[in-house]
């Protein structure tokens, strides 16, 4: 790094820089915090003159790292990770909580898309954002956390669904001073990640410590009522609501389409499956499950299947190890459980006796042509099918959100509800959607992405910005 003059102003490639500030660190000019207020100077752009904290500002001459311009929320990954290496933990977790109100869960379900794109992994490996996001979330003394409101708007809004959208729409409006409640038809918060990831992959207390945080801003949460049979949008309105955010997710599961489809005996729908063991009710799999499907939901049902007590579960998808859309770890925790992954396999139709599972008549595939989305389109081979015997058949190929719910409690049944994903409203008034209920299944940042981007327009509408 070369110097300029006596104010050492570092010379720096802003297109190949990354943010890393090992070069500051590195800089005799740090011992001397002066250095730091200089405005025009690399060094006075990354520090603040008030708190002396490294931090990130929004400006076109600094583009974002490419580990935060990754992450959907833009999490400052870089500020809370140099926070932790100088044991500020409770610094790292405040920066974190800035944009994500649900680190704790993220430290355990997070996609992690940061990692994907860190620099570090051009050397050797990328650093364990998510491991020390989590670590941040364990260490730091949450009691000291400030959770508080920091101003009183004399306005309500009512969130439908207490899932990471929802959770993170409720975050953000409260901390703007917004009257919060949320209306979750499930009996404890959460949404899906309280029944649907199972307590093996997010353990119910680290739920319910970031739910609880959300709470102490001001957020009244309400479980075990169902918006459109318990509820309306009139008794909302009764009570003083100024606007809306449907945010309930993809809560029904995908039939698997197969030309005998019914209604058979250990035929489970991955979603209620995970939920009835969620539930504590009393699952006998079988000796042999079979589950379709190859997203962490798919992970899911299969590694619980094996802890309810089946001998053998086998997992079959369509396409090969590179196309399978569930994380890398949870493929290999799968693995390792002693899950047998089948890939190029698809279904054909059932097998029963008697309207009782006892098989799946499957065949190989081979990859085709690319479809609309991309994706080569997996084709059957001719002569290679095959039956796999089975006392339980689980459909993990995908959800969809209830509009039928929705559309009673909106006044709507027998209409349409047009909703447009892009600006998440709807075709009523003071109705917004968010997250996996407008634009269909995604992870838990993504759908918290969501869920911040419609507080913002809530928060426009509410104050007559638009």
């Amino acid at each position: 790094m070369a110097v300029e003059g006596r104010t050492h102003k570092p010379v720096v490639d802003i297109e190949r820089c990354s943010f890393c500030a090992a070069c500051m660190d590195a800089c005799p000019a740090e011992i001397m915090p002066e250095m730091r207020q200089e405005i025009d100077s690399m060094r006075g752009k990354i520090f603040s003159d008030k708190d002396m904290q490294v931090h990130l500002k929004e400006e076109d001459t600094l583009p974002l790292p490419k580990c935060q311009n990754a992450c959907p929320i833009s999490q400052d990954v870089r500020g809370y990770v140099r926070l932790i290496a100088r044991k500020k933990y409770k610094e790292a977790l405040e920066l974190i909580r800035a944009a994500n109100p649900l680190p704790s869960i993220c430290g355990y379900v997070c996609h992690h898309p940061c990692e994907s794109a860190c620099v570090r992994g051009n050397l050797d490996d990328a650093l364990s954002i998510r491991s020390l996001k989590r670590f941040a979330a364990d260490f730091a003394p949450l009691s000291l956390t400030p959770v508080k409101p920091v101003a009183s708007i004399n306005k309500k809004v009512s969130i439908i669904g207490s899932g990471p959208s929802g959770l993170a729409a409720a975050y953000d409006l409260a901390r703007k001073g917004y009257k919060v409640e949320i209306i979750e038809s499930y009996h404890r918060p959460g949404g899906l990640p309280a029944w649907a990831i199972p307590a093996f992959r997010l353990p119910r207390e680290i739920l319910e410590r970031d739910i609880d945080f959300i709470r102490q801003t001001g957020v009244d949460i309400r479980t075990g009522i169902e918006f459109g049979k318990d509820i309306t949008l009139s008794d909302l309105e009764k009570t003083g609501t100024d606007a809306i955010i449907i945010a309930t997710g993809t809560r029904k599961g995908l039939k698997l389409e197969l030309e005998n489809e019914g209604e058979y005996q250990g035929y489970w729908e991955c979603l209620q499956f995970l939920r009835s063991i969620a539930d504590g009710m009393n699952i006998e799999p079988g000796r042999q499950v079979i589950v379709v499907g190859g997203g962490n939901a798919a992970m899911d049902s299969a590694r619980s299947a094996l802890k309810q007590g089946a001998v053998k579960v086998t997992l079959i998808y369509r396409r090969g190890p590179q196309e399978i859309p569930a994380d890398r770890e949870e493929v290999k925790a799968a693995l390792d459980e002693g899950v047998d992954i089948r890939f190029f396999t698809m279904p054909l139709k059932f097998i029963s006796q008697d309207n009782v599972i006892t098989g799946l008549h499957c065949a190989k595939t081979e990859l085709g042509d690319p479809d609309g989305q991309g994706r080569r389109t997996p084709i059957q081979v001719k002569g290679s099918e095959i039956i796999i015997p089975a006392d339980i058949i689980i459909s993990a190929v995908g959800q969809k959100a209830d509009h039928d719910s929705i559309k009673n409690g909106l006044g709507l049944k027998g209409k349409d509800f047009l909703q447009d994903a892009d600006i998440l409203t709807a075709n009523l008034p003071k109705i917004f959607t968010a997250g996996d209920f407008a634009i269909g299944s995604s992870t838990v940042v993504e759908a918290m992405a969501d869920g911040k981007k419609a507080a913002v327009k809530v928060h426009e509408y509410l104050s007559g910005l638009k």
